[in-house]
């Protein structure tokens, strides 16, 4: 199996801005990265499978895209108001889903063998109202890269809304932030959708990414999608179904919200709980702990003994083995999962996970608790 670019990104070290360092990691300083990578590929080699996805793997892309598209049909055939609120409810959940399962593995090259065909199948998000370009660049490009690192991780790129690194400025509003958040994690697709994707367009940097040049031919292709997606989502049901544009448009943020609850409560437990750790890098830009224990200490598992969890989320739940394995499909996460507590129990290599999903949504809130508590002020 080819040297992969996760493999790679240990060594890595990224061009920042004028105020940010080179960060780079530390040589790994056990086997315990190389006896996991030898684990992994006598496993497939065992199975006689690449690391791509499998015949399950595309029975279950169809599966969720002929669900996505007979709950649109069912907007478009609507006679009456809650049937057509309780399709595009549906929408909003099962859009999630479709993305994280089709459109993430896509980005990193995980669903099929052919690279064109991952290229292709990260469109879904751009169906989905949002940028695959951006959402690349900002997920592959950098969370992956600098998970955790505050100002360098734009999957977790610091608001003046939300206090979610300890070490950062703290505001009154923070006391708060535990009980207001729900709402704000509310809009967020709606955010993402409206907002987020060209304020991306217009930044010079992401995160710790370099976004310039940034090509025309993505802006063009990023409004289309969009102008398409609202004209199929609103426009259309508007005029087919003969409701009124506000019982249309309701439905359209009715969809929104459960999108945006669904994506945050599926993305937040992985790296931000109350027991997450957010390392610093020294005046260097040299981080404390080699890449692979960075990401050992950085991410965290939850709910990976749960069937639906796991092929509903896309195999999210599963996420240190996807931070160590990029380029690995998900269905074969549960697998690997179990190789990786056997490895790092042998190295003494701390591992998190939480057994239930609702208790790691619940160790979220009491980091955003946590953190609105005022630092103690000097005598």
């Amino acid at each position: 199996q080819a040297e992969s670019d996760v493999w790679r990104c240990r060594k890595l070290t990224s061009a920042m801005a004028a105020d940010h360092v080179n960060i780079t990691f530390p040589p790994e300083d056990d086997n315990f990265y190389a006896d996991l990578r030898a684990e992994v590929d006598a496993y497939f080699k065992a199975r006689g499978e690449t690391h791509h996805g499998n015949r399950l793997m595309h029975l279950k892309v169809a599966v969720l895209v002929a669900g996505y598209l007979t709950a649109f049909g069912l907007i478009l055939t609507a006679s009456q108001p809650t049937m057509l609120w309780g399709c595009y409810a549906f929408l909003g959940f099962w859009g999630v889903f479709l993305g994280l399962n089709v459109g993430h593995d896509a980005v990193h090259y995980a669903l099929f063998k052919n690279r064109a065909w991952n290229r292709w199948a990260m469109h879904v998000f751009d169906f989905l109202g949002l940028s695959s370009y951006n959402w690349k660049k900002r997920h592959v490009g950098g969370h992956h890269i600098f998970p955790n690192i505050m100002s360098y991780d734009p999957d977790i790129q610091q608001s003046k809304v939300v206090k979610i690194y300890p070490q950062d400025e703290h505001r009154a509003m923070y006391r708060f932030q535990w009980l207001y958040m729900p709402l704000i994690y509310a809009i967020f697709t709606l955010r993402w959708v409206f907002y987020r994707d060209f304020k991306d367009v217009m930044s010079e940097r992401i995160g710790g990414v370099n976004n310039r040049p940034y090509p025309r031919r993505e802006v063009v292709k990023m409004v289309l999608f969009k102008l398409s997606y609202v004209a199929l989502m609103v426009v259309l049901p508007w005029q087919v179904t003969g409701m009124s544009f506000g019982t249309v448009a309701l439905g359209f943020v009715i969809l929104q919200f459960c999108a945006s609850l669904t994506m945050t409560v599926v993305l937040l437990s992985s790296h931000i709980d109350e027991h997450s750790h957010f390392p610093e890098p020294d005046e260097t830009g040299m981080m404390p702990h080699s890449w692979s224990k960075h990401h050992m200490l950085t991410t965290s598992d939850y709910a990976t003994e749960s069937f639906w969890v796991t092929h509903l989320f896309g195999g999210i739940n599963h996420h240190v083995i996807h931070h160590l394995f990029q380029h690995v499909c998900h269905i074969h996460y549960p697998a690997l999962t179990r190789i990786l507590k056997e490895v790092a129990a042998k190295h003494k290599v701390p591992y998190r996970s939480t057994k239930y999903f609702f208790p790691a949504m619940y160790s979220h809130f009491r980091l955003l608790y946590k953190n609105g508590v005022p630092p103690p002020t000097a005598a």
